[in-house]
């Protein structure tokens, strides 16, 4: 997942004392309100669970006319220019949201479109929109899942914005950037992340899982055989529905423990083919008991969603303080968010990213002096006694 770098403030390392991040903020999709949820501790108490400190982001009550968009989202991401771009799987399709006003939603009208969708003028299905993550190159990168079985699926296509009417949907603005059944044909991919220009991609390709890394090297605009290899290979790779990339480290969550590992290519050899390349950093045992479907890590700070069996979902945050590399040590796993502390977020929390507000867009000069003209009109007007 290409995730924004945010400043973590200093803190101390004593169990008793919260980690305060005023700027620690987070967005998330929840499937059971059918909503993406912005998150932020704004007291600089160490959660989210406040007054005010959650709104809805984006749902079916949007200003700008779309229909059930949040359903069942997948996947979110934002990027650098602030734009988030959310996956939904009820739609099948990838929508952009803007913040405009700078009040921390896209609720608002002409914040939100469909960004790619099966109806594009190239004839590309998206049936299962797995991950969405925004390129080096500042596209959008979307993991198409063939569940349907259409022979054309389970690829990875590239999304941007050439006219710029706001979506990827135009001849030429999206292609096939890799083709992951063309590696395996019974491939079944889930998330995409990048590190750069590096993406990484987790494929379960029929129970037997593996991590690839595809770079396009040469500039093509796509990605061929010589340009992508099992970076962790089938055998060692874990069962991963979640990646995320950071500082040259790729963290990917086991499924079936819903621990999260850290992959380190410290040979250079652009594979992680020893088993002192993978580290274990984070566990949810004694602290969790649910099911994990996502999480971020961003340098030495993360999120992860829970979908708790006692029906307290969570999303805590990680914090590494001492510098060692994981969160495994006392007080570096502290709560975020939890249903029972808030009251209503989160329920069945699925995708999760961490947040950049976004400043208002000014209005252009031209209405700015419209605005004045009109105002010394209505002096003018008003003195004169019209």
């Amino acid at each position: 997942m290409g995730k924004s770098t945010l400043a973590v403030l200093a803190a101390t390392t004593a169990l008793a004392t919260p980690i305060h991040a005023a700027t620690f903020k987070a967005l998330f999709s929840d499937q059971t309100t059918d909503q993406v949820v912005f998150a932020a501790d704004l007291n600089n108490d160490g959660d989210a669970n406040d007054a005010g400190e959650t709104r809805v982001f984006f749902d079916a009550t949007n200003a700008s006319g779309l229909a059930a968009p949040t359903g069942n989202v997948f996947q979110l991401t934002q990027s650098q220019n602030g734009d988030v771009f959310v996956g939904d799987g009820n739609t099948d399709t990838v929508y952009r949201l803007r913040d405009l006003n700078g009040n921390d939603t896209a609720q608002d009208a002409g914040e939100a479109s469909v960004w790619f969708s099966s109806h594009n003028a190239n004839g590309f299905a998206l049936q299962t929109a797995n991950g969405v993550a925004v390129g080096g190159d500042g596209a959008i990168y979307i993991v198409e899942a063939d569940t349907l079985g259409n022979p054309a699926g389970d690829v990875v296509y590239r999304t941007e914005d050439l006219n710029g009417d706001g979506d990827a949907n135009d001849i030429g603005e999206s292609a096939i950037w890799l083709d992951l059944g063309a590696l395996d044909p019974s491939s079944s991919p889930f998330e995409i992340t990048f590190d750069g220009n590096a993406a990484f991609i987790a494929d379960t390709a029929g129970g037997t899982p593996r991590i690839y890394r595809a770079e396009d090297s040469d500039g093509s605009g796509s990605v061929d055989m010589t340009e992508v290899v099992e970076y962790v290979p089938q055998g060692d790779a874990p069962f991963a529905l979640a990646l995320s990339a950071s500082d040259g480290d790729l963290f990917a969550q086991d499924l079936f423990t819903d621990g999260l590992i850290k992959f380190t290519d410290l040979d250079g050899n652009g594979l992680i083919d020893v088993t002192s390349e993978a580290f274990d950093i984070w566990s949810p045992v004694g602290i969790l008991d649910g099911a994990i479907f996502d999480f971020v890590i961003d340098g030495d700070r993360g999120l992860v969603p829970s979908n708790e069996f006692n029906d307290n979902d969570q999303i805590v945050a990680l914090f590494d303080l001492n510098g060692d590399g994981d969160f495994f040590d006392a007080g570096e796993t502290q709560t975020f968010l939890s249903f029972a502390d808030q009251g209503t977020f989160p329920q069945r929390p699925r995708s999760v990213t961490f947040y950049s507000s976004v400043a208002p867009i000014p209005l252009p000069a031209s209405a700015l002096l419209l605005i004045g003209a009109l105002g010394g009109l209505g002096v003018w007007r008003k003195r004169s006694g019209v």
